[in-house]
């Protein structure tokens, strides 16, 4: 099935995951794109990209069924849907894409595959406190990066420096842990929740 996964994490938090097993020209039919996002996909020269950019929107689309609105980008590139009261975050990964709600707030998704490559740039993106959970694996480093990437999207303001402003709590027996935005001094605390299906990590931070 093309719908990877769709759960609730709250009741006010919802997200689905999108496995591509379309053509490009099929996700296209799915999703029939409007001109301007047609505008936007013709701007991508690599065919993946495409189809990671439709399958995140089709992800997106199984959370609104039969409901009208429209996607924006702000001038920080964050996504916002016509729905009032609503926040939403997209992600997309290869052969996947990935897109969440919340209905309380701000709202962050990141999926990721598991590669060791990740390790020779852990220095870059590792708060000191972090670094004795990790244990140099490329499992929970994943993870780590996983957060900040949704921490990151959540914010969707201003450039933040990973290793420095975002600081990911151990996760508990249930995947669950917080995530730290500090920003002027100031720390701000959210919820960070993994999950881990087949070989794709997935992160909401709300």
């Amino acid at each position: 099935m093309p719908l990877f996964l769709k759960a609730n994490i709250t009741e006010e938090v919802c997200f689905a995951i999108w496995k591509i097993e379309e053509s490009e020209a099929e996700l296209t039919q799915l999703y029939q794109p409007n001109l301007a996002e047609s505008e936007v996909l013709a701007s991508f020269k690599v065919e993946a990209k495409r189809k990671e950019w439709l399958s995140a929107r089709l992800a997106l689309k199984k959370l609104f069924p039969d409901q009208h609105y429209k996607v924006t980008k702000d001038e920080f590139g964050k996504p916002h849907i016509s729905l009032e009261g609503v926040e939403i975050s997209i992600s997309h990964a290869k052969n996947y894409g990935a897109a969440a709600y919340s209905l309380k707030g701000p709202i962050g998704i990141d999926i990721e595959h598991d590669r060791d490559q990740i390790k020779r740039i852990a220095h870059k993106f590792l708060h000191p406190t972090e670094k004795p959970w990790a244990e140099n694996r490329v499992d929970k480093l994943t993870q780590i990066w996983c957060a900040k990437e949704a921490l990151y999207k959540l914010h969707g303001r201003t450039q933040l420096i990973f290793a420095d402003q975002l600081i990911v709590g151990q996760p508990n027996l249930q995947q669950q842990a917080s995530g730290q935005i500090i920003e002027s001094g100031i720390s701000s605390v959210f919820n960070v929740q993994w999950l881990k299906e087949a070989d794709l990590n997935c992160c909401l931070a709300y």
